[in-house]
């Protein structure tokens, strides 16, 4: 049987345009029963931001750096053995030439004692010899005579003549086994003194490795020594500064354990290289030290721009808000949007990168807010949520 669709007389009955009214209730009552869903709420992003700035190029650029000695000793013996005398402590003052510590050198006085024996034997068989040497050249000078004068025969001449050069030969072996036992109890006698370490020069004890009964090898590091009163500031400096830093610059000196105090001082030695670091070594000499600084403390240096050298000023981005992308260097600048804030994508022109960030040449102004993270994860436009 075919399906037949059922429809209301009252409907068959109704004008086109009633018939659409009714309709159109019908749809709309049918439809007050399905709930509205609510608007997307869109997400809104935490950004950390820093500030664009307004710098003066080439005036002053400060560096953390570590004080230190201006002369420091590593020393260790060049024997090995028991520790058996430390006559220092980390702080103590020493003077040059003061024993450090002492290896027992029992083994090595009796190695000594050993090559005196053999001297003494080498000694005994140089005069036997030489006492030979002596009387065979005076029996082959006789001899040699004698022959001159058909006194006596060829074969006399010969022992006597091969006699003489035997002694000579047996007198030389000697005199070089005197030789070669003499230099041996030299070093035995310096292996001797060898076990007594002593201090280079005068200064103060900054480290200790070792303590009494233990056995250290040749070369093992058993104490610190650093010169005292001259004490000395280590810093880096990035390369694109290191071309302005010369011998003799004056700078300024502030340590963080005498923050009421500051020092001045001279630029000593400027690194050619920078050893496979990303800086360059420069130390600096301080004028006048204080008793209070010591070595290892932390301290800051200030270089100054050359007398004359004007310092221009720029603007100055972070580096971490810096990216760049196909079309450039760009940065997300942070403005605000409504109730909140919104991150708006600036194309910008870098120049040098300076110890504060990027010299911006243009697309920003100084105190625009730039994002600091996650820049390749952030779209232009999008919500955002500052952090402190």
């Amino acid at each position: 049987m075919k399906n037949i669709l059922f429809i209301p007389t009252m409907f068959l009955q109704m004008t086109p345009l009633s018939l659409a009214f009714c309709l159109s209730l019908l749809f709309f009552f049918s439809s007050c029963g399905e709930k509205e869903a609510p608007p997307e709420v869109a997400s809104i992003r935490p950004v950390r931001y820093e500030k664009v700035i307004s710098s003066g190029l080439g005036s002053n650029n400060t560096f953390s750096g570590t004080c230190q000695s201006d002369k420091e000793a590593k020393m260790s013996f060049k024997v090995a053995g028991k520790i058996s005398k430390l006559n220092v402590e980390v702080g103590d003052k020493v003077k040059r030439g003061q024993t450090i510590a002492v290896i027992d050198a029992v083994d090595y006085s009796i190695t000594y004692d050993q090559s005196v024996d053999q001297l003494k034997g080498a000694k005994t068989k140089q005069e036997s010899a030489e006492t030979q040497r002596i009387a065979n050249k005076s029996n082959y000078e006789r001899v040699e005579k004698l022959y001159e004068n058909n006194s006596v025969s060829v074969s006399e001449y010969e022992q006597a003549k091969a006699a003489y050069k035997t002694s000579v030969s047996q007198y030389e072996a000697a005199v070089s086994q005197v030789s070669t036992a003499r230099k041996q109890v030299d070093a035995a006698k310096n292996q001797v003194g060898y076990t007594r370490l002593t201090a280079p020069f005068s200064g103060i004890i900054t480290e200790v490795n070792i303590s009494e009964n233990e056995l250290v090898g040749s070369g093992t590091p058993v104490a610190v020594v650093s010169a005292d009163g001259r004490p000395e500031v280590k810093v880096g400096i990035p390369e694109n500064i290191i071309a302005d830093i010369k011998k003799g610059q004056q700078v300024n000196i502030h340590f963080s354990s005498m923050p009421d105090r500051n020092f001045t001082g001279k630029v000593k030695e400027v690194a050619y290289s920078s050893n496979n670091s990303s800086t360059y070594p420069v130390t600096i000499a301080i004028n006048k030290p204080s008793s209070k600084i010591r070595p290892g403390m932390a301290a800051s240096v200030t270089f100054s721009s050359e007398a004359g050298k004007k310092a221009t000023s720029a603007l100055i981005a972070p580096a971490k808000g810096v990216g760049q992308g196909p079309d450039g260097n760009f940065a997300f600048v942070i403005e605000k949007s409504g109730d909140g804030y919104a991150a708006r994508k600036s194309n910008v022109k870098i120049g040098e990168l300076t110890p504060k960030g990027f010299e911006i040449k243009s697309g920003l102004k100084e105190g625009d807010m730039v994002a600091t993270a996650g820049l390749n994860s952030l779209l232009d436009g999008v919500k955002v949520r500052l952090m402190e």
